[in-house]
């Protein structure tokens, strides 16, 4: 059920001490005025096994004073930070009344076992003031919470700030959410009171989060779908923030697999988007991506390569000293992307990306050419993309063996997109068919990808150890350098071992995706039959 009233929010994690300098700030002194302050108790309720969370809704019952106001919501972690369906209504009573929820998205779930089942879980108890910023046909709440998410053992603090827009132009949200952050350190938060309420109860701690495909459909527009892909790939990249902070690997490679995932998209969506804003935001994009790199190239080669190898060549001091040379290296590297994470500049990064996907020029262009792009039915835009980054790599392919390293480094970005391209638009081809196709497709791209990728890595590594042999180190003596470069060496050997394996498996991955039948099948029009028209009377 899609056809509920729509959220419209945009969430700023602040710290405390924070939210006092922004009321005193001179740019809001004016403007928050006639504060309105509530004390909101919400109980949320579920099953012990999360069925309304795992179908993707939540429930709760929340106390003002001695009202209650019962609410549902849609949850998609692809997109509802900005964007998702919410039925609310007054009810009596503590407890859900689940005789008034038919019309909302629960009440086609809602059958006599589920009703049995549900319980409270967790509970949020915030202090709220709000303010209403109202002007130029727009009416947007600012909202200021501040309290605790409360489970039975166990509670984390709240201290956010919500922009609701009510009425108006979204990109009005955006507008004071970067004036706040030009006076504290605000960042765009895409987790809910809820999600985090749910990671309370589950004990899960501060973790990588993997990619969301959001569920597209045939029949909508090409501009939609571009905003709904943005917001899965932000919620991606801003989640992971977290963890990456606290040098978690994975969470990293999680914010790279994000950023190509985001450029990915901009690359799809090009001849839609483009406006004079797209230009600042992949330089943007570049820039974080090459603060990452250093980081994430350095834990694939300690512990894909050197520490094998130091497994195989126990009593191998050079191999011991190049290992320890790179751990230095690795943790200059992380620095380097923590540093990037909580800089002003990442933070400005998120919001001007975000805007831009929500509310960017493009989306607003009156040009009839972008228009007609724009508001496309995704299938057609889909179906074009598909076919014609198909047919590059099947004729690039066509020779793996014989292109040259710069030429497979290509090949491997062309795969790369194309996967992520099959991958955004799977839901929006139904069918077995289209589904056995589609998975036939993916699967061929992911090896011929990883193959290539490996290639990629390998050319790389071999060029970064022929430095080492080449150039003696300063500080270390002849006896250590001639071990580092004989340690250089055997990794070259190793390196240069699996060039063959690959392009034989990248051979193989190429002539299955060849070979693959396309999913994206659009539906053949019907033909017409015109009928002869009889002779008329003047003829005869």
């Amino acid at each position: 059920m899609d056809s509920g009233p729509k959220e419209i929010e945009l969430k700023l994690r602040v710290a405390p001490e924070d939210i006092a300098a922004l009321r005193n700030h001179p740019h809001f002194a004016d403007a928050l005025h006639d504060p309105t302050h509530e004390t909101l108790d919400s109980v949320y309720f579920d099953s012990d096994d999360r069925f309304l969370r795992d179908h993707g809704l939540t429930l709760r019952v929340r106390h003002i004073g001695d009202k209650r106001v019962q609410t549902i919501k849609t949850t998609n972690k692809g997109s509802d930070w900005f964007e998702r369906l919410e039925w609310e209504q007054a009810i009596e009573g503590d407890q859900p009344d689940l005789t008034r929820v038919m019309d909302t998205a629960l009440g086609p779930i809602l059958t006599d076992d589920v009703r049995n089942t549900l319980k409270p879980v967790f509970e949020t108890r915030i202090e709220r003031t709000a303010y209403h910023l109202n002007g130029n046909d727009n009416d947007i709440v600012m909202a200021v919470d501040e309290g605790q998410i409360v489970a039975t053992d166990s509670s984390c603090p709240v201290s956010e700030i919500e922009l609701e827009l009510k009425h108006g132009n979204p990109a009005e949200l955006f507008k004071i959410a970067r004036a706040i952050s030009d006076i504290v350190p605000a960042q765009l938060d895409v987790k809910s009171k809820s999600e985090r309420g749910y990671d309370l109860i589950e004990k899960t701690p501060v973790a990588a989060e993997k990619a969301c495909n959001p569920e597209l459909s045939a029949g909508m527009s090409t501009g939609r779908a571009f905003t709904m892909i943005g917001r899965a790939c932000l919620r991606q990249l801003v989640a992971n923030e977290p963890a990456t902070i606290r040098r978690d690997a994975e969470a990293l490679h999680q914010m790279r697999v994000a950023l190509r995932r985001l450029r990915a998209t901009i690359s799809l969506f090009s001849d839609v988007v483009s406006d004079d804003r797209i230009d600042t935001i992949k330089t943007e994009l570049r820039w974080l991506a090459r603060e990452f790199g250093p980081a994430r190239d350095l834990d694939t080669l300690l512990i894909e390569v050197l520490k094998p190898l130091r497994k195989q060549h126990a009593n191998e001091p050079g191999l011991v000293s190049i290992s320890k040379m790179f751990a230095r290296e690795r943790l200059k590297g992380y620095r380097r992307a923590q540093e990037a994470v909580q800089s002003a500049r990442f933070r400005t990064l998120v919001l001007d990306t975000a805007e831009w996907v929500e509310a960017g020029p493009w989306s607003m262009s009156e040009d009839p050419l972008m228009r007609a792009r724009r508001e496309m039915p995704i299938e057609m835009h889909a179906a074009e993309q598909l076919s014609r980054r198909r047919k590059r790599i099947r004729r690039r392919g066509a020779k793996i063996g014989d292109l040259s390293p710069e030429q497979l480094h290509r090949l491997r970005i062309q795969v790369k997109k194309a996967r992520y391209a099959a991958e955004f638009f799977s839901s929006v081809y139904q069918g077995k068919k289209a589904t056995k196709r589609c998975k036939k497709v993916l699967s061929s791209l992911m090896q011929l990808q990883n193959c290539l990728g490996g290639f990629n890595d390998i050319m790389t590594r071999k060029a970064l150890f022929a430095e080492i042999v080449a150039n003696p180190r300063r500080g270390l003596t002849a006896e250590q350098n001639h071990r580092r470069a004989y340690a250089a060496g055997l990794i070259i050997g190793d390196q240069q071992a699996q060039i063959q394996q690959l392009l034989d498996r990248a051979r193989k991955a190429h002539s299955r995706f060849d070979r693959a039948k396309v999913f994206w099948m659009l539906p053949r029009p019907r033909s017409v039959v015109v009928q002869p028209l009889p002779p008329s009377a003047g003829n005869q």
